[in-house]
Formats: structure tokens, sequence, C-alpha cells
């Protein structure tokens, strides 16, 4: 196979569109499929890796310092991109990228071999932070390359293509712009409210089950978006959640009350009913090593906090009917790679992945779009400051365009109730009876901020039902490697690990309702 060499820099300029590389943006990959993905060990041999992999210094591990050491090392890049100019190198239509080997890292640069599906492989050379200036690097390598080949004679892989631009593809402004379109999409969806809580169908398909109404019935003559007629809201409805988590296993043949719902309290309540329904007479004793390693953990346990969960389910969501409240469609799954951007105007032409789009009150939609959450991966300051600077414009642009949820989703009570909400669901078999359980007693401990004039919390915890719940917690956090057992570390592990052990003491004391409670914490926490 023939060899070719590119030496590319991250986030190269658009490719062409014939590559569909249209969601060249913030971070993130592209709409173009992703071809295998593998690193080179040691011994010449190869094993599969995740897309994350191809950014991380993976060839050495220190002792001291590796956080800074592994960052200096991390080069984060648009592999769409990367594979878009391996397709212009190549010159040839139609072709694309089968297979991306990481190839065996050395202190400065990453390489990767790209196998395209003409059988041609090319090179693509990335200098890590740690290798200088990113621009004044690749510059004069390239041009030392072609000097040493053209002008010595000195034989070396040709250059078929590179770039010194470490910067995003696109510039701030469009970047910005971008967000403009997605809140005005979003302004687009808040403006209908509707009457209940489900997802849209066409009435046709539901009245081959039970006779239903069209939304021209359900909602009152307000203006609708593009000078729509009301009278061609007949052909729609709401039906029932197609939420996968009502439908999953056993659920499927089971009569369960999937919707729509009228208020907030009925789902809320729904939720749970629904759970112990399934719980009854499915659910069976397992074991849970977290909590013991002798006796399985108890279905009626199971059963028990989910009754605790429907005492307080009627009033997690506020049945107020205010514009914050109102049932509004919002898109599931709003990623890069379900926005398609043109790369010449960069307008938004087409957003995919409706599937689980769903008619929710606002309190229960995501706070900001995917493409704007905050990468957990190492990153430089200056890329930390984008993300953030990304994520504060979207929050002004909506308060700008007087959405609903800039008011809704900024209650700083709102995860505690929202939190129990979304664990019940298939909480049992996602083995997660510890994070709803965490959840109910937090919210439990928040009552009186969250309702200072209603009734009294209806649900409580005993102390010795906290402290198997914190020795619960004990034993995920040493299985999680967060802090060995016995509080026992290396001395260059000891700031990590106590550090740890500090913020979930916090958090474990913060849950107490009053002093006694927060002594009763404190004696029962072990480090």
């Amino acid at each position: 196979m023939k060899l070719l060499r590119l030496s590319y820099l991250c986030r190269r300029a658009t490719a062409p569109p014939t590559t569909k590389l249209y969601s060249t943006s913030f971070a993130g990959m592209t709409s173009t499929g992703v071809p295998a993905l593998f690193r080179c060990l040691e011994d010449g041999s190869e094993t599969r890796i995740e897309a994350d992999d191809l950014y991380k210094y993976q060839r050495y591990r220190w002792l001291k310092g590796e956080s800074k050491r592994l960052e200096a090392r991390y080069r984060k890049f648009h592999l769409g991109n990367l594979l878009g100019a391996a397709i212009q190198a190549t010159s040839h239509e139609g072709i694309r990228c089968l297979k991306v080997v990481k190839c065996v890292e050395g202190q400065y640069n990453k390489a990767f071999i790209l196998t395209m599906s003409n059988g041609h492989e090319l090179v693509a050379r990335l200098p890590s932070p740690n290798a200088g200036p990113a621009f004044y690097t690749t510059a004069s390598e390239v041009a030392t390359r072609h000097f040493v080949r053209e002008v010595l004679g000195i034989p070396v892989p040709k250059t078929y293509t590179w770039s010194a631009d470490a910067s995003n593809p696109m510039s701030i402004a469009s970047q910005l712009e971008i967000i403009d379109q997605v809140v005005d999409m979003e302004k687009k969806l808040a403006s209908v409210s509707f009457p209940t809580h489900g997802c849209l169908y066409y009435t046709s398909d539901l009245n081959l089950r039970d006779p239903v109404d069209g939304l021209d019935t359900m909602l009152d003559n307000t203006l609708l978006p593009n000078g729509r007629h009301h009278s061609e809201l007949s052909q729609f409805t709401i039906g029932p959640s197609n939420d996968r988590k009502l439908w999953q296993g056993e659920r499927h043949s089971m009569t369960l009350d999937r919707g729509p719902w009228t208020n907030a309290a009925d789902f809320a309540t729904a939720i749970g009913t629904n759970e112990l329904a399934w719980a009854e007479t499915h659910a069976e004793p397992r074991h849970n090593f977290y909590r013991s390693k002798d006796q399985p953990e108890s279905p009626e346990e199971y059963r028990s906090l989910i009754q605790k969960y429907l005492k307080v389910a009627p009033d997690l969501i506020p049945n107020q009917p205010i514009k914050e409240h109102n049932n509004t469609l919002s898109h599931p799954d709003l990623h890069l790679d379900n926005i398609f951007i043109d790369p010449e105007t960069h307008q938004i032409n087409g957003i995919i992945d409706w599937q689980l789009a769903a008619v929710t009150p606002i309190c229960l939609q995501r706070p900001h779009p995917q493409m704007l959450e905050l990468s957990h991966s190492p990153r430089t300051d200056e890329q930390k400051d984008r993300e953030e600077e990304l994520l504060h414009y979207y929050y002004k642009s909506r308060e700008r365009a007087k959405l609903p949820q800039s008011k809704a989703l900024t209650d700083p009570h709102l995860s505690i109730r929202i939190n129990p909400i979304t664990l019940v669901p298939g909480c049992w078999e996602r083995e997660d009876t510890f994070s709803l359980r965490e959840a109910l007693i937090k919210l439990a401990a928040y009552w009186d901020q969250i309702y200072p004039d209603h009734i009294p919390c209806p649900i409580d915890f005993t102390e010795e039902e906290l402290t198997a719940h914190q020795c619960e917690r004990e034993t995920l956090l040493k299985g999680e490697g967060l802090i060995p057992i016995g509080g026992m570390v290396r001395p260059e592990e000891y700031d990590h690990a106590r550090m740890v052990s500090d913020y979930f003491k916090k958090e474990f004391m913060d849950l107490a309702e009053d002093e006694q409670q927060r002594e009763v914490h404190a004696k029962v926490w072990p480090y």
C-alpha cells in the first residue's frame, strides 16, 4: 500500500461540501461516519479505543505532577476535520477513511495512520501542547521537510497538506450566531403551550386504537408560529409517553400509566405507581456488595423507598398555571452530530434525531443544549474560557429572547425536586437504589427551604437508615477507587484523597436538618 504523509494540526479550516462536515463547531465529532479506532501497543499489536483516547497521552504515567504532565500532552482535535483533510489530500472522489490507528506516542507529538478505502495510508502527525508554539512548530517543520527533500535531495515523505491554525475553524462570532439560531429554535418550540404532558402523534394514528381529540380542540386560538392556521392542528394530538424507561423489559406488556397527563402531580405520581407495580411482580432479591457482603438487598426495602417517593411526588413539580411551568416541546438530544450547519454561511440547515422528543413541563427539560456542556477532559485555560463564554452567551441570549426556561431552570432547588422523578424509573434494574435514597434524603433535608409555607415533610429517615446509607457511600467510594480502604494512601495521593473525603463529608453534613443531626452525620463519617 502506498504511504503518504499528512502533517496536520487540529481543527483545520472547513472541509469541502462533499465530505459533509457540517457540524464543525465548538468541540467534538462531526456528522460523518466515524471509522474504526485503534491504538498501537508497544509490542506492535493493536487494541480498540474510544474517540476520547485519541486525544489522551497513554504511553507513560507519572507518580508526581501527573495531571499537569498529561495535560501538556493532551491534544483535542476535530476527527471529522482531520478525515476531511485526508480525503482532500488523496484527491480521489468517493473515498473514505476506514481505520485510524494511534501510533505509539512520542513525548511531543501524536501520530496516526489513516487507512483509506482506496488502499492508501496517510500518516497524520499533531504536535502536543508541550512541543512549542503551535504555529511556528508546524510551519517550520513543513517548510524544513520541503527544503531537505526538494533542495537537498534528502528522501523525506511528501507532506500533502498542512495547517498551523490551532483555533476553532469557526470564528467566535459565527459560533455565537449559531447559538442565537438555537435559541430562536427554542423560542419557537416554547411559543406553543400544550394542555397535557405526553408525546405528539398524528390524530389518525391514535384513532386506530381509541378516539382522540386533535390539538385544534385542545389549544386556544393563540397565534401560532409562521402564521399557521389554528385549524391545521386537527391532524395532531398528544398521546402517551414513548420514554424507553416506561416500556423496557417486562413493562412493555404491563398496563401502566404512560399518560398523557393533565397535570404535573399526576405525572410524578404515575412514575412512582408504575415502578411500584413493576417491583411488586418482578423485583427479586439480589446481592448489593456495596451495602452488605452477606445479606441480599430486599425488594421490600426498594418498595418502601418507592412508597416514600410517592408521599412527596405530588409536590415535586408546581402545578400553578404560570408560564414557567407550561408543557412545551423540546429537542431531547441537541448535540453537534444532530445539527447540520452550512460550512460557508454558518446557517443551521437541519436538525435531526427527534425520536424521543416529548411535550413536558419546562422544569423537566435540559437547562442547556448538550453541545454547550462543559468538558470534563483536560483542556487549556483558553479552551475553558471559550466553553464558559459560549455557555454564558447562551443564557444571556435566552434571557433576551424572554424564554420561560430562563426563570424555570434557574430555580436553586430545581435539581433537588426533579432528581427523584428522574431516578425512579428502572432504578432497581440499574442497581442504583443508593442514588434514589440519596435524592430523597436530600429532599427531606431541604424540604422547609423549598416549601416554607407548606406542610411538614411527609418522609423521614431514621439514624439507623442514615448510618446504613453512609456505610454504603463509603463502600461505593472505595469501589470507585476514590478513597482506599482505611483511608491509607500513598503520599503523592494524599491531597487528592483528602479533597475527595472533605467534599463528600460536606455534602453529607449539608443533608442534616438541624445541629443535632449534623453531629450524628459527623460521627458516622469515616474519615
